[in-house]
Parts: structure tokens; C-alpha cells; sequence
């Protein structure tokens, strides 16, 4: 089984000083912040659920692994990655604000627990991820949403995603880049 390596390490410091210079995004009940090795935990459970699925396919240990890898060390590659959704000390999702192959452009993902949806806490947290990259002067962000996924496809309209495509069988979600549908605001 793929897991994280819990062996002490003397880097673990470096490591803290360096995601203290992340971003960390805060609303009115949720804290965004980058993933540590123990939300792999949570991480793994979502997605290795029946709801969870890449590209069409129920992911397995190692595809998870790799995600949880890839979004987590975008921060120190590129800059950009994954956030974990805290509702005070319990994680209720994680929101992707980031690439990974394939993608055409910077990406808007989310994933809340089954236990904590029907809540707003998607919207919030994706919300607050979609201002950061707007914060940052991105050209594209979208959305890539399975089209029998009609939640999401409701939370990405409803931040304002516009459908403009499919890749590999997903459909595709472009945002405005800011209230006028410019990139001026964010320039």
C-alpha cells in the first residue's frame, strides 16, 4: 500500500518554514491552507471513494498517491496547488487551484466530503481559491467537470464558469477574469 513516510526526518523544519510562505486563504467559516502529510489520510478516503473519479476512471492507490504528490508539490514547482478545506480542526475537502498533465490551463477543482456537503462549503472554499487566482494574474482558469457531475456543474455555473468545450471527455468551464468578464481587474 502507497503511504506517506512517517519517519522522523531532520528536514521537517525546512519543510514547516517553507509552507509558512504559502498562501493560506480565510472565510468566514473555512481555512484554506496546503496539504501536510497527515491529510493524505482524508485525501486517500475521498478519493477512493465511488464518487471519486480521474478522467472517467475510479482512481487506484498509486493514482491517488500521485495526485495527492502532484498538487502537493506544485507549491514548490510552479507556485500553485492544492488547498485543504478546514472547518475549524476538522478537513472537509480540498479545493485544486493548479495544473497537472493535460490540463489546458490553470485549474478550479473541489472535493468535499460527503459528511460536510450541502453545506456551502464548496462554494466558499472555491470561491476564495478562484479570487486567489485571480490574485495572481492568471490568463485562464477553468473548470473540468464530468458531465453526469450536475453538482458541480451548478457550483462551477454558479461562480461564474461558462462552458466553452470538452477535453477528453469532460466538459470544459472557463471564468471570467473579473465582474466584467476582463482581465483588467487583475492586472
Amino acid at each position: 500500500m502507497i503511504a506517506p513516510v512517517t519517519v522522523p526526518c531532520p528536514g521537517a523544519a525546512i519543510a514547516e518554514a517553507a509552507r509558512s510562505a504559502l498562501p493560506v486563504l480565510r472565510t468566514k467559516r473555512l481555512v484554506l491552507r496546503a496539504p501536510v502529510l497527515s491529510d493524505f489520510d482524508v485525501f486517500e478516503r475521498l478519493f477512493s471513494s465511488p464518487s471519486a473519479k480521474f478522467v472517467g476512471q475510479e482512481p487506484d492507490a498509486e493514482a491517488i498517491w500521485a495526485q495527492f504528490t502532484n498538487y502537493s508539490a506544485g507549491w514548490v514547482l510552479r507556485g500553485d496547488g492544492m488547498f485543504t478545506v478546514c472547518h475549524g480542526d476538522t478537513i472537509v475537502g480540498f479545493v485544486f487551484a493548479g495544473v497537472e498533465p493535460g490540463d489546458q490551463a490553470i485549474e478550479l477543482g473541489f472535493f468535499i466530503a460527503p459528511e460536510a456537503q450541502r453545506q456551502g462549503f464548496a462554494f466558499e472554499a472555491a470561491e476564495a481559491a478562484l479570487a486567489h487566482l485571480r490574485s495572481l494574474g492568471s490568463e485562464r482558469i477553468v473548470s473540468y467537470v464530468d458531465p453526469a457531475n450536475t453538482a458541480s456543474q451548478a457550483l462551477v455555473a454558479k461562480l461564474g464558469g461558462e462552458q466553452t468545450g470538452t477535453l477528453d471527455g469532460t466538459l470544459i468551464f472557463a471564468y471570467p477574469m473579473d465582474d466584467d468578464g476582463g482581465p483588467e481587474a487583475y492586472s
